[in-house]
């Protein structure tokens, strides 16, 4: 393929241009490689962090010192993103924007989970998982960067339904691969080293877009843009992050305080919620994993994103609601997989909405896409601290109705945006 000069600012691209089909290597290897680097980043984030605490600590400390240490990676996860997103589309290497850092992050979080599992206190589990963290997260920022830069708009749903399934695909296989064991070195290890070399297999099989000219350096003022965007100026993107961001605080409030509505509100027993919580995860995975698909390439075929995305979000709010008016665990296992139909979708064809509302000029792609990134990590930090007043006053059922009635204004912001179907 000939390669194209692109007018840049504030430098030149050249690399292989986005108006024609992407090559079948890369449709197939991308979302192989997006699945294992989330099995790598969430096989600790599941099991193996909390087996890790337990291991080097009391049973009555350990459920701080895990508070403590998740707490911390969420932070730097949502700070990672978009900085490393900046920072591929500022990177001059002759190998490419995206290749140094799908590499260079792949390699410095599977050392770090190698630190992680030998690790013998809590402050050592810390660090490992920071720099985790900043390893996974840089991978990922750039892997999914290479979307706008490898694929056609009319394929774009298409692909963004394939990068919406790898998440559910990689918690399942991290999950898989945590029970096939009995340490929690093993448990790190082995879906790190797997993700790892799928990732890098996968940087060595497409063309990557090369910076033909040097940026200007980094000031303190862009390096603090590395976390927004100007909604002024991009006013459709602005209400595509608000939309995701209040999607996802409908979400997150089930997935965060799920187990606790089983053991408060089902009267389960505890001995009995790991196994419910893993097939209400199962169940809501195989129906994103099938909708991710659907969804994209109907959103190719008709021409049409916003309504998709309104309609998956409506989705994901029934689901929250039947889980909310649940008498059964039966129930919720039905109301989950409504959610993981939605999700789906909306995972699916939000990417592709957002890839449609990027600038033309391409020069930031990675960073808009880690601001988006925060709107779908803050949640998990927002919801636990908006929650309680809200079940201290009408329980877990109030909480997951209230944060359903977020996602559905939250879906009607999408008619607000302009300038694509």
């Amino acid at each position: 393929m000939a390669i194209k000069t692109i007018p840049q600012t504030p430098a030149a691209v050249s690399g292989p241009a986005a108006a024609v089909p992407a090559p079948r290597a890369y449709v197939i290897g991308m979302p192989i490689a997006s699945a294992g680097l989330w099995m790598a980043l969430l096989a600790p984030a599941i099991v193996v962090l909390a087996i890790k605490v337990s291991e080097i600590t009391t049973p009555d400390t350990r459920a701080g010192a895990l508070s403590l240490v998740a707490g911390v990676g969420a932070i730097v996860a949502l700070l990672a993103n978009p900085l490393f997103g900046r920072l591929s589309d500022r990177t001059t290497s002759r190998f490419g924007m995206r290749k140094p850092w799908i590499i260079g992050g792949a390699l410095t979080g599977l050392a770090a989970l190698f630190f992680l599992g030998l690790a013998g206190n809590v402050a050592g589990v810390m660090v490992a998982w920071i720099f985790a963290q900043l390893g996974f997260n840089a991978a990922l920022a750039a892997l999914v960067a290479t979307l706008p830069d490898q694929a056609a708009p009319a394929e774009r749903g298409r692909l963004s339904g394939l990068i919406g399934m790898t998440l559910p695909i990689g918690l399942v296989a991290a999950a898989y691969f945590a029970q096939l064991f009995d340490n929690a070195f093993q448990m790190a290890i082995v879906p790190g080293i797997t993700g790892t070399v799928l990732a890098i297999a996968f940087a060595f099989t497409f063309k990557d877009r090369v910076l033909t000219e040097k940026p200007a350096p980094l000031n303190l003022k862009e390096i603090l843009g590395s976390f927004y965007f100007d909604p002024r100026a991009f006013p459709g993107l602005g209400w595509a992050w608000l939309t995701k961001f209040m999607v996802f605080i409908g979400y997150c409030a089930a997935l965060l305080y799920l187990p606790y509505f089983f053991t408060d509100q089902l009267h389960v027993a505890e001995s009995a919620v790991a196994g419910l919580v893993f097939q209400a995860t199962l169940v809501s995975s195989v129906g994103t994993v099938v909708t991710s698909l659907i969804g994209g390439w109907i959103s190719d075929r008709i021409g049409k994103r916003k309504v998709l995305v309104i309609a998956s979000a409506l989705i994901i709010m029934i689901g929250l609601i039947i889980i909310a008016t649940s008498a059964s665990t039966g129930q919720v296992m039905v109301g989950q997989t409504v959610v993981g139909l939605g999700l789906g979708c909306f995972g699916a064809v939000d990417v592709a909405l957002i890839t449609d509302l990027l600038p033309g000029n391409q020069s930031e792609n990675a960073k808009t896409f880690g601001v988006f990134n925060i709107a779908q990590a803050l949640p998990q930090s927002l919801v636990p601290a908006l929650a309680f007043p809200v079940i201290a006053w009408g329980g877990y059922s109030a909480l997951f109705i209230g944060a359903a009635v977020v996602g559905i204004i939250g879906a009607a912001l999408v008619t607000r945006i302009k300038g694509v179907k």
